[in-house]
């Protein structure tokens, strides 16, 4: 089916653009409200002062986990300062571009007023500020609280779309499949279709959220392809078939370095379908949001909700992603299939944890995961450019409990926390040198990417790196392994050897 379109596409794709070579692109899910604009009141999930254990939610001991760092150090910045120090953050963290989270529900004036001019004024600093870097649209989770059919639902989502590219007319920005048409992702999308309520588990299925978005192409007046999120890693031929031959690409979430057998399935069957396989990555999981415990229909609390609730009726969701172990596994695989898009699960989605964006807690750790591995799935080439040293722990081993304990609910399908009871150095050397992690040595490690671990301790974490009697890597860790940790709090804390050069970089 998709081959049949395809084709219809390619020619009217050709009166908005040429023909374009799928050039290898690291691409991030972007939560669209939540730009740093600093002159004006920051929204909850990236407000530090939720943080604050001792602030407004300090019965709770704090109820957000994360500190963006560009809430904490980015003064008084209007939406133009804002985005051109997303833009220059990411380029420097080795992402390509942004698609960023447009969802479709009952009221679309959010998206005319607020969030089109968030995402017009990327377009706009990409093409004259910062050119080369990409801009998409990720169309999320359609659905309305009263009964409607699908035309219905395209008539009133095609119009905010529409008005977004009308605004943006002759941007080069925009990301282009290989035919020329835009390129955007779905998440959850499956229920635009009429008959499909929240997941299409068939062949047929698949083919009626195919024959949906070609509609709303059709209403927004612009040829548009489309990544497809695949959420059912099932290996069922007719279904992965459908998939592969109505959508112009796929991509996966969080779960995706689980079920691998499937992923290879999929990446294959892509490939004879001439779809783009694209790799989802990300670098940890545990949420800053909190649920009634208990919750099945994930209800997030508001931190009124969360507040009434107190510690003993809320829960937080965590997957264990053992240290850098996940990201690391999944960026292999992106080099293995030899993909034309990585896409990291999200920039800045810090209330779910899996964000890149530099934050206290990840500083600049994951960013230099990927950006070893892109060098090395652009150009071919394993070796490192310069000596570098990361270390990844948690802030207290599982088995410890927190003054201000909160339910969790592991989503991973490993429930073990304990093997992340590790300290994990991740090397990144240009020829062999000798190792220590907190005083113990690890004798002579090899040049490129090694891994390395001790058991978890508490204190702070230190790392030497010597070479021919010369020290040439030292540092020590800001923050400490606890005893007596005040909170729950399962982030994976990392900090490198080049903290003091990447943080001047992003402000200076």
């Amino acid at each position: 089916m998709k081959r049949i379109c395809y084709l219809s596409w390619v020619a009217v794709a050709l009166l908005a653009g040429p023909m374009v070579a799928q050039e290898k692109l690291v691409m991030a899910h972007y939560m669209t409200d939540m730009v740093p604009q600093t002159n004006r009141p920051l929204i909850r999930w990236i407000d530090p002062e939720l943080a604050d254990p001792f602030g407004s939610t300090a019965r709770l001991g704090g109820l957000q986990q994360t500190q963006p760092l560009a809430s904490l150090h980015l003064r008084d910045a209007n939406l133009v300062t804002a985005v051109d120090f997303e833009i220059h953050a990411a380029r420097q963290l080795g992402v390509d571009g942004f698609q960023f989270y447009y969802p479709l529900g009952d009221d679309t004036r959010m998206l005319q007023e607020t969030y089109n001019r968030i995402i017009r004024t990327f377009v706009q600093r990409s093409d004259t500020k910062f050119p080369g870097f990409k801009i998409s649209l990720c169309l999320s989770h359609p659905g309305t609280s009263r009964p409607t059919t699908e035309a219905q639902r395209v008539a009133l989502w095609s119009q905010p779309i529409r008005q977004l590219l009308q605004s943006t007319r002759g941007a080069s920005a925009w990301l282009r499949s290989p035919a020329g048409a835009l390129l955007f992702y779905l998440w959850v999308g499956d229920g635009l279709a009429e008959g499909v309520p929240g997941l299409a588990t068939t062949a047929a299925g698949i083919r009626s959220v195919g024959v949906a978005y070609r509609r709303l192409t059709t209403a927004v007046g612009t040829p548009i392809d489309y990544i497809y999120q695949v959420r059912r890693p099932v290996m069922d031929s007719d279904y992965v078939a459908a998939i592969a031959n109505t959508f112009t690409g796929v991509w996966g979430w969080t779960a995706s370095d689980e079920n691998p057998r499937f992923w290879d399935y999929l990446a294959r069957r892509c490939r004879e379908a001439g779809c783009l396989y694209t790799q989802s990555v990300y670098p940890d999981y545990y949420t800053s949001k909190v649920y009634p415990k208990g919750d099945t229909t994930h209800m997030i609390l508001s931190t009124e909700q969360a507040l009434q609730k107190g510690l003993s009726g809320l829960q937080r969701y965590y997957r264990v992603t053992n240290l850098a172990q996940t990201q690391i596994q999944l960026l292999k695989r992106a080099v293995a299939h030899d993909v034309s898009i990585i896409n990291y699960v999200t920039w800045n989605d810090f209330p779910e944890g899996h964000h890149l964006a530099p934050e206290v807690n990840h500083s600049f750790g994951p960013a230099l995961l990927l950006k070893h591995f892109k060098r090395r799935w652009k150009s071919g080439v394993s070796s490192v450019e310069r000596d570098e040293a990361i270390v990844f722990f948690k802030k207290y081993r599982h088995d410890v409990r927190p003054r201000y304990a909160v339910a969790l609910k592991v989503k991973s399908r490993s429930q073990d926390l304990s093997v992340e009871d590790r300290i994990e150095l991740v090397t990144l050397l240009t020829a062999p040198a000798r190792c220590t992690l907190n005083g113990q040595p690890l004798g002579l490690v090899a040049a490129g990417l090694q891994v390395h671990s001790i058991p978890s301790q508490p204190g702070p974490v230190r790392v030497q790196v010597a070479r021919q009697g010369r020290t040439i890597i030292r540092f020590q860790t800001p923050q400490v392994i606890s005893e007596k940790p005040l909170r729950t709090d399962r982030l994976t804390v990392s900090y490198s050897s080049v903290f003091e050069r990447e943080f001047e970089k992003l402000f200076d």
